[in-house]
Protein backbone atom coordinates (compact mmCIF):
# COMPACT_ATOMS: atom_id res chain seq x y z
CA UNK A 1 0.00 0.00 0.00
CA UNK A 2 1.41 3.58 -0.59
CA UNK A 3 1.90 6.14 2.14
CA UNK A 4 -0.91 7.61 3.49
CA UNK A 5 -1.32 11.15 2.80
CA UNK A 6 -1.42 13.67 5.68
CA UNK A 7 -5.43 14.78 5.87
CA UNK A 8 -3.88 17.64 8.78
CA UNK A 9 -1.52 18.99 6.95
CA UNK A 10 -3.41 19.20 3.58
CA UNK A 11 -6.05 21.07 5.16
CA UNK A 12 -4.26 23.36 6.88
CA UNK A 13 -2.12 24.12 3.62
CA UNK A 14 -5.06 24.33 1.85
CA UNK A 15 -6.39 26.79 4.06
CA UNK A 16 -3.38 28.75 4.04
CA UNK A 17 -2.11 28.99 0.99
CA UNK A 18 -4.65 26.98 -1.37
CA UNK A 19 -2.18 23.97 -2.25
CA UNK A 20 -3.35 20.91 0.18
CA UNK A 21 -3.44 18.94 -3.01
CA UNK A 22 0.45 19.31 -3.85
CA UNK A 23 0.80 17.11 -0.59
CA UNK A 24 -2.61 14.63 -1.72
CA UNK A 25 -0.08 13.95 -4.72
CA UNK A 26 -2.67 15.81 -7.02
CA UNK A 27 0.32 18.57 -7.87
CA UNK A 28 -1.20 20.34 -11.33
CA UNK A 29 -4.60 20.20 -9.38
CA UNK A 30 -2.77 21.88 -6.18
CA UNK A 31 -1.32 24.45 -8.93
CA UNK A 32 -4.37 25.19 -10.88
CA UNK A 33 -6.46 26.07 -7.23
CA UNK A 34 -3.63 28.24 -5.77
CA UNK A 35 -3.41 30.37 -9.07
CA UNK A 36 -7.13 30.45 -9.38
CA UNK A 37 -7.52 31.61 -6.42
CA UNK A 38 -4.75 34.36 -6.47
CA UNK A 39 -6.41 35.53 -9.93
CA UNK A 40 -9.94 36.21 -8.37
CA UNK A 41 -8.25 37.70 -4.90
CA UNK A 42 -6.66 40.47 -7.37
CA UNK A 43 -9.76 40.82 -9.08
CA UNK A 44 -11.60 40.83 -5.84
CA UNK A 45 -9.12 43.74 -4.51
CA UNK A 46 -8.93 45.70 -8.23
CA UNK A 47 -11.99 45.49 -9.94
CA UNK A 48 -15.44 44.66 -8.28
CA UNK A 49 -16.36 43.19 -4.57
CA UNK A 50 -18.43 40.71 -5.45
CA UNK A 51 -14.63 39.27 -7.02
CA UNK A 52 -14.10 38.95 -3.41
CA UNK A 53 -17.08 36.97 -2.24
CA UNK A 54 -16.70 34.45 -5.19
CA UNK A 55 -12.92 34.14 -3.63
CA UNK A 56 -14.46 33.04 -0.55
CA UNK A 57 -16.89 30.38 -1.46
CA UNK A 58 -14.29 29.22 -3.96
CA UNK A 59 -11.90 28.87 -1.00
CA UNK A 60 -14.59 26.89 0.88
CA UNK A 61 -14.63 24.45 -2.11
CA UNK A 62 -11.01 24.23 -1.90
CA UNK A 63 -10.91 23.04 1.53
CA UNK A 64 -13.52 20.34 0.60
CA UNK A 65 -12.26 18.94 -2.52
CA UNK A 66 -8.93 19.15 -0.70
CA UNK A 67 -10.92 16.65 1.95
CA UNK A 68 -12.47 14.97 -0.71
CA UNK A 69 -9.27 14.03 -2.70
CA UNK A 70 -7.66 12.85 0.29
CA UNK A 71 -9.96 10.46 1.25
CA UNK A 72 -10.21 9.06 -2.53
CA UNK A 73 -5.83 9.15 -2.44
CA UNK A 74 -5.51 7.55 0.94
CA UNK A 75 -8.55 4.64 0.52
CA UNK A 76 -7.44 3.96 -3.50
CA UNK A 77 -10.95 5.70 -5.01
CA UNK A 78 -11.49 7.58 -8.23
CA UNK A 79 -10.12 10.99 -7.42
CA UNK A 80 -13.28 13.54 -8.32
CA UNK A 81 -13.06 15.51 -11.11
CA UNK A 82 -12.11 19.11 -10.08
CA UNK A 83 -15.58 21.80 -9.96
CA UNK A 84 -17.46 18.81 -11.33
CA UNK A 85 -16.15 18.77 -15.06
CA UNK A 86 -12.61 18.28 -15.44
CA UNK A 87 -10.43 15.83 -15.11
CA UNK A 88 -7.33 17.22 -12.76
CA UNK A 89 -4.39 14.66 -11.52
Amino acid sequence: MAEEKNLILAIILSFLFGVGNIINGLTVRGIVECASYIIISILGATVSSIFSFIGLIYWAYILYDTYVCNKAVNYGEEIPKFLTVIELE
